[in-house]
């Protein structure tokens, strides 16, 4: 591979303000909405086509939540889900329960030894040693893999669950007679977690972020992006967190994070399918109202967008330009207009900026737009993405991108 540079620019402008313009697809007259005791909100739509559904659980809990030292929990729980509860993932709790509580003190004692400055590496290997024979008396309690196989068993397509700034989301489709299957496993996933491998799995989240950012050329410019743009909050750190923190964040912090974030009043539910609004109704009750209800009105996270310069990132890779625009959220309407210029500069081949620099003048081999970037809940960026092609230059190429910006504000 040639030894090429990868050049990054950011342009950060405090806004660009357009008519007021929105567009929406009206759904109410169908959408049926139930609030239960606890907070918790679902929407339901009958759909009688097939005799299947789709459903998902959101937590309003993501990236932008967490706190500098302890970045990286909200994507945490995406992995600790699906490793079950203490009635899934188990031959024999009672008997698992007593082993895992000794992994999380011998997990608190790792962490403690190695942010020591003159840490005891004879007592940090003889705790690793022991963490190693724990997780060996506890894999004997274990059943691997049993959310995934009893729902593919019964099923199951499209499970998985993701996690960005704003939330953390579960979600399947299954036959609409395993719906309240559905609803009992996914409802342990989300209230009943037991942290099970999560020292394993730690080291799996940093392996995650060593192949998408340290060694990513594109993970590193959106980590650089958000660190120039944004200096100070939430949407200063990337959604895997700070490999500092991954490293050394405890049971004990993911437990309080859980328990602040994960109850009724801070979760909304959707269902899609071939039911009946009333049956369902009883079903999500009984599985669902039984969350506590929480208090959220200290969780305040602070935040700045004051960031903005050009900043150069040399790797060893096919150079790319990101042009970055400080924009607000809802509700100001201006969110909406930036949707619009989004589908009008990049979506497909016919919008302007493909249009121009990938077809006609043959200056970009992609060109792409996100107008909300990293996330909703606050202020955000409105970015574009831009690869050069052959021989042409990035300085060209964010030069052809400013100058189509400057055409749009004024028109």
């Amino acid at each position: 591979m040639k030894n090429l540079k990868l050049i990054i620019t950011y342009i950060f402008v405090l806004s660009i303000v357009l008519g007021n313009r929105a567009y929406a697809y009206d759904l109410k007259g169908k959408v049926h909405e139930l609030k239960l005791k606890n907070g918790m909100r679902w929407l339901l739509v009958e759909r009688h086509q097939a005799p299947v559904f789709s459903g998902i659980v959101m937590v309003r809990v993501g990236g932008a939540d967490e706190e500098q030292g302890k970045t990286g929990l909200a994507h945490m729980f995406e992995h600790m889900a699906f490793k079950g509860s203490s009635k899934l993932g188990t031959s024999d709790f009672s008997k698992e329960k007593p082993i895992l509580d000794q992994i999380e003190l011998t997990g608190e004692e790792i962490t403690k030894q190695k942010l020591q400055a003159d840490a005891d590496k004879k007592k940090l290997t003889d705790l690793e040693t022991k963490m190693q024979t724990l997780s060996k008396k506890a894999a004997q309690y274990q059943i691997k893999n049993e959310i995934w196989e009893i729902m593919s068993k019964n099923g199951g397509s499209e499970m998985n669950a993701f996690t960005s700034k704003d939330m953390t989301a579960y979600h399947s489709s299954m036959p609409i007679n395993k719906l309240g299957l559905w609803m009992d496993i996914t409802s342990q996933m989300v209230e009943d977690p037991v942290f099970r491998e999560f020292y394993t799995e730690q080291k799996v989240v940093l392996e995650e972020r060593r192949d998408s950012i340290e060694n990513d050329p594109i993970g590193k410019i959106f980590e650089k992006l958000l660190k120039t743009a944004f200096s100070e909050g939430p949407y200063k750190w990337p959604v895997l967190g700070e490999l500092n923190d991954i490293e050394s964040f405890t049971i004990s912090d993911a437990r309080d994070f859980h328990n602040r974030y994960y109850v009724g009043s801070n979760m909304v539910g959707v269902l899609v399918g071939d039911f009946k609004t009333n049956d369902v109704e009883k079903l999500i009750k009984k599985y669902f109202e039984g969350f506590p209800k929480g208090d959220l009105s200290k969780n305040k996270s602070f935040f700045k967008s004051d960031g903005g310069g050009k900043v150069t990132i040399e790797f060893d890779a096919e150079p790319a330009v990101v042009l970055a625009y400080h924009k607000s959220t809802l509700p100001n309407s201006d969110e909406f207009v930036f949707d619009v210029m989004q589908v009008l500069l990049c979506d497909g081949p016919t919008s302007r900026l493909q249009k121009q620099l990938v077809y006609d003048e043959r200056i970009a081999t992609s060109v792409y737009c996100t107008d909300s970037y990293p996330g909703s809940r606050y202020d955000n960026l409105f970015l574009i993405f831009a690869e050069p092609a052959g021989s042409h230059t990035t300085d060209e190429l964010s030069n052809k991108i400013k100058e189509a910006m400057d055409r749009l504000k004024k028109e």
